[in-house]
């Protein structure tokens, strides 16, 4: 009877230890059916402002500046005004007889037809300020596209650093459940050579199914940025697909300010310069050739003659000079436009720089802490083994040796994190200053 359940516990121990290490290793298996992708933090970037919506923004600025310069460009085309009047004349329009003759015949209902054709000269540089402001307005325009595209990549950073944070962490459980593995197997053996309690291996069995609990949350945690990921990137991922961990070259204290939102602040600069060449325009004189044709029908009777139509050509001035009263105050309008524009950006720089500040101030946190995680792991490291000699001579329990190994492994896991969360913290940096 003795033996027989002897027996059967070992059954039960071989399926149960079946059951724990091919629940731990479902998650993998696909990697070793297909290659999973590899996708970097600069082609996410990449990919992800090409299939935000946004993007065709761009192209809509341009072809709406190319028509408005071509529509300033056609105001040098040659102007034609064509008028007709057809009316009944009561009174008004003379008529002319020669002495001894009949008077001529009075005729009231009247024709007039009137045609224009100016040709301009010399606008005094309209059209010029005209494509222009169209420039500038689409500077502007794409500027605050470019704003709101370079958002896109703090919330890449989110989300690549965030599987990769879980990555880190489920490479430290591996090396946990490889540990506790091996001091499963050995509790089972001296357990079945009587040295040591069944509940020893228990606790190891207990301890991996906490293990298999936290990987299942990690791995559905990943699968939510993954999905995520996939969406704003427009790219097929799924569980098994790689994020490839970048690598810091350059110094990030060197980086040089781009952020988009400062050519917003130039472009709106630039468009107060050319309103206020704009203002200084429309009081200048214009120049041109004009044309012009009357056609009266029946005519206007003068004695033997009659008048039906006219023709004159020349030269033509115009100067509007109700601007001249405006003018001083638009440019005083205009200087303060710029003065708000500038104080803005001002504004800007400063809250940048306090952003800079935190942010420099965070990576040289983790850079201290990354520098006292190298200790207390080899510390960490040296007390495990320390109670893995213990148990193996009977000085202490297996519950001891779990925790050890398990304080272990949390501080390779806070080692792992905080590398990340550096690597994190720097991107985060580089997008502040636009790089």
């Amino acid at each position: 009877m003795i033996t027989k359940r002897k027996s059967d516990t070992k059954r039960f121990n071989a399926w149960l230890n079946l059951i724990l290490l091919s629940g731990l290793l479902i998650p993998f298996t696909g990697v070793l059916a297909q290659q999973a992708s590899v996708l970097t933090i600069d082609s996410s970037y990449a990919r992800a402002e090409r299939n935000y919506p946004m993007i065709r923004q761009y192209d809509l600025i341009e072809k709406s500046k190319e028509y408005t310069i071509s529509n300033a460009n056609k105001g040098w085309y040659p102007q034609v005004s064509i008028t007709g009047i057809g009316a009944y004349i009561i009174s008004g329009l003379p008529t002319i007889s020669l002495p001894n003759s009949p008077p001529a015949e009075k005729k009231d209902l009247q024709f007039i037809g009137i045609g224009q054709l100016n040709q301009t000269i010399w606008d005094g540089g309209a059209t010029h300020v005209q494509k222009e402001v169209a420039k500038a307005s689409a500077a502007a325009d794409k500027a605050s596209v470019d704003v709101a595209m370079y958002e896109i990549r703090e919330r890449i950073n989110q989300l690549f650093f965030g599987v990769l944070v879980i990555d880190a962490q489920m490479e430290q459980l591996d090396i946990l459940v490889a540990n506790l593995t091996r001091s499963l197997n050995s509790a089972k053996l001296t357990s079945e050579n009587g040295l040591a309690y069944q509940s020893d291996v228990d606790e190891v069995k207990a301890e991996l199914l906490n293990v298999k609990q936290r990987k299942i949350e990690f791995l559905y945690t990943r699968k939510g940025f993954i999905d995520m990921l996939s969406f704003m990137t427009g790219t097929a991922l799924n569980e098994t697909s790689k994020l490839e961990k970048p690598v810091v070259t350059e110094n990030y204290l060197s980086l040089t300010n781009r952020r988009p939102e400062l050519n917003i602040y130039a472009s709106q600069l630039k468009a107060a310069e050319v309103s206020s060449a704009f203002d200084k325009v429309a009081v200048m004189p214009k120049f041109g050739v004009m044309a012009a044709g009357v056609l009266i029908e029946p005519g206007i009777t003068f004695g033997t003659a009659t008048m039906n139509s006219l023709a004159i050509a020349g030269l033509s001035f115009t100067w509007n000079t109700s601007g001249l009263y405006k003018l001083s105050a638009n440019n005083k309008l205009n200087k303060i436009k710029q003065e708000r524009i500038s104080n803005q950006q001002e504004t800007f720089l400063f809250n940048n720089a306090l952003q800079l500040k935190q942010g420099s101030n965070e990576i040289e946190k983790q850079q201290e802490i990354i520098h006292a995680d190298d200790e207390i792991v080899m510390l960490k490291s040296r007390i495990k083994t320390a109670y893995q000699l213990k148990y193996d001579n009977g000085i202490c329990s297996m519950n001891d040796l779990i925790n050890s190994i398990n304080r272990e492994s949390e501080a390779k896991r806070n080692q792992a994190l905080h590398q990340v969360q550096l690597l994190s913290n720097i991107y985060s940096y580089k997008a502040k200053t636009g790089n």
